[in-house]
């Protein structure tokens, strides 16, 4: 039986991260609750209220459940930049730029080792964990309706990368009525069951 993501097991911690003397997902969470509390106090207009939903992954002992909220703030001037943005591009890239954006602030603080790196063309995911040994897709939609069915397929999609690692898809959905962040982690020996 394969142990579930949210054991310790193997020098990782409870989100399949390898342990880092000072990093913890608890220490890495904590502070980054600390320093948003004191920079939402700081800044000027909110840019979105996302739901985030876990699954497959297990935040251990936050305070936290498999799905909660988080908002979005910005200072007053790059809000004045991304109206420009906003007036000069077309909404499809502007909606996958911010899918990375949001998955980059998501692996960047919420997981040590969280750093990308940008795969080759053709290599099944868009970007790799080398630290945490996972591949990475990313995906964007505007509709709710196509956000689990989304989700399912980058998983897949991801799975099949050609090192064999791991693998996270992360899929934002910017629906006027409904703004989910989904992320979702999936070990190699699950694609055999799931095949």
């Amino acid at each position: 039986m394969t142990p579930p993501v949210g054991s310790k097991q193997d020098g990782k911690d409870r989100m399949g991260c390898r342990k880092h003397p000072r990093l913890s997902t608890h220490n890495v969470l904590g502070s980054l609750l600390r320093h948003g509390r004191r920079a939402l106090m700081e800044q000027k207009e909110t840019v979105g209220r996302f739901h985030l939903v876990l699954d497959g992954i297990t935040p251990g002992e936050l305070p936290c459940k498999s799905d909660f909220d988080l908002e979005l703030t910005w200072q007053e001037e790059t809000a004045v930049k991304a109206k420009r943005v906003l007036n000069s591009e077309q909404t499809k890239a502007i909606v996958e730029r911010s899918a990375v954006a949001l998955a980059a602030l998501l692996l960047g603080h919420l997981l040590p080792g969280g750093r990308m790196r940008v795969t080759r063309q053709g290599d099944k995911a868009d970007y790799w964990l080398p630290e945490l040994l996972h591949a990475v897709e990313i995906s964007s939609t505007l509709h709710a309706g196509e956000l689990r069915r989304r989700l399912h397929r980058k998983r897949l999609q991801a799975l099949a990368n050609p090192l064999g690692w791991d693998a996270q898809a992360i899929v934002c959905c910017f629906d006027t009525a409904r703004h989910e962040i989904r992320w979702s982690f999936c070990r190699q020996e699950r694609v055999k069951h799931e095949a």
